[in-house]
């Protein structure tokens, strides 16, 4: 035996790694007064003191449930102001969180992250260097920081993922909850439910995806009480008589009834569906668009539908970087074929005029990779909620608007971080004194060594 006695160097007890954050909560600690005095003396209102303060809390919280928070603090943000700053509050938490995270090796970076990270570049290159000028009559970084608001709860999902059940239960009952006081609001614009803060279209598309997310609980969880969780969210969509928003819920509903069937089984749910129609007609019609006249529904169709063609032309005129995000509505109002001030009323289209075909690409690509991998009740549930957003985009905006868009951006984080995972293996199984295949495998290993 050979004994080595060279002096041997000592490990380092803490890395720079693992002393980055205590660091910085230290500095916040010390520097907290200085930072205070200096915002009083330059008149900086508490307000922004307190969402200072309240990101320090992402050094804190765990990552994966700051994630899961944002859930409740966006839907209920609509709610009232102090609500909707609590909710920049918790995203400013997470942001603050994130970054620290990130530079301190305590979060990996995984590759889906890169498709969010290119989505955000495309965006940004677009209005930055826009295929025609721009006009400076509104801000142009207004509908983009939402958008990359909700690529950083993305990001923040997919390098720390809460389970997917938790993020389906908090969006559930967050929708829920909110619904309810919507409901008791009772406020109302042309007999169609509205808050304050939200219009009803935007209420509509917003309420959809917590309902489609506590119906596919109730399904899959085997729990029927989520069909209660449902009721207020389902009630809520039908008095905004919001065409999008039903369809919406229907496609959702869909993806949970089809997804796991067999082939019959999904040609008997195909058939009743279209005899849903036929056989109450009148009382659907009534139901789905009591508060809303004939004219009124036609001249929406007609209003959509030339801005819709001007978004496609605008779109095959420049396809690779657009007119800048967040540019058609001022185009339009300049366009001989409209004249006024209106959006596209449709993302998709909205991404391909504005920001160019490469970003409706990867955004697709997005949703494409979502709809891969596990295929659990959890990841259903999910996948739902994805499905009826993307089908909500084919009738709104929704894609900059943080109240709408969050559960989407949970849900789809959880998707791209467990798309690659392979299916959980089974355990092996164990040999017991019991086991009459084992003794007889165990009885020929003996025999063979003995013979040898």
């Amino acid at each position: 035996m050979v004994l080595d006695l060279r002096p041997t160097r000592p490990a380092p007890l803490i890395t720079w790694r693992r002393s980055f954050l205590p660091a910085v909560t230290g500095l916040g600690v010390i520097g907290a007064p200085a930072l205070a005095y200096g915002a009083l003396r330059s008149q900086i209102g508490l307000g922004s003191l307190l969402l200072v303060a309240v990101g320090a809390l992402g050094l804190f919280v765990p990552p994966d449930r700051l994630v899961a928070l944002m859930a409740p603090a966006w839907l209920f943000a609509p709610m009232s102001a102090q609500a909707l700053s609590l909710a920049r509050a918790a995203t400013w938490a997470l942001a603050v969180g994130l970054l620290l995270r990130f530079v301190s090796g305590a979060l990996p970076v995984r590759r889906a992250v890169v498709w969010l990270a290119l989505f955000a570049a495309v965006l940004i290159v677009s209005l930055l260097h826009p295929a025609i000028a721009g006009s400076a009559l509104i801000s142009p970084w207004s509908d983009l920081v939402g958008v990359l608001c909700g690529l950083m709860v993305a990001a923040v999902a997919i390098s720390a993922p809460p389970r997917p059940w938790i993020v389906a239960k908090a969006i559930a009952v967050a929708g829920a909850l909110a619904a309810a006081f919507t409901l008791a609001a009772g406020q109302t614009d042309g007999g169609r439910l509205v808050t304050e803060g939200l219009n009803t279209n935007y209420l509509a598309a917003m309420m959809a995806l917590p309902c489609i997310a506590a119906l596919g609980l109730a399904r899959y969880a085997r729990q029927p009480a989520w069909l209660v969780v449902a009721a207020p969210c389902a009630v809520a969509v039908l008095q905004t008589y919001s065409r999008g928003a039903l369809i919406a819920v229907a496609a959702g509903v869909g993806y949970l009834l089809l997804t796991n069937r067999t082939g019959r089984e999904r040609a008997l749910i195909v058939a009743a569906a279209a005899l849903m129609p036929v056989l109450f007609g009148g009382f659907l019609t009534g139901l789905l668009f009591g508060a809303r006249t004939t004219t009124e529904l036609d001249a929406n169709n007609a209003i959509r539908g030339d801005a819709l063609r001007l978004a496609l032309q605008v779109a095959l005129e420049h396809p690779l970087r657009g007119i800048g995000y967040n540019m058609f509505p001022l185009y339009a109002t300049d366009a001989p074929q409209i004249g006024y001030f209106i959006n596209t009323h449709n993302d998709f289209v909205r991404l391909a005029c504005e920001a160019g075909l490469p970003a409706l690409a990867v955004f697709c690509m997005l949703l494409i990779l979502a709809m891969r991998g596990r295929r659990g009740g959890s990841e259903t549930v999910l996948r739902a909620v994805v499905v009826s957003y993307a089908v909500s985009l084919l009738f709104g905006n929704f894609l900059s608007s943080m109240v709408v868009s969050v559960p989407f951006w949970l849900a789809l984080g959880c998707l791209l971080a467990g798309g690659g995972e392979p299916p959980p293996a089974r355990p092996a199984r164990r040999r017991t004194a019991h086991d009459p295949a084992a003794g007889c495998r165990d009885g020929r290993r003996k025999g063979s060594r003995h013979a040898r």
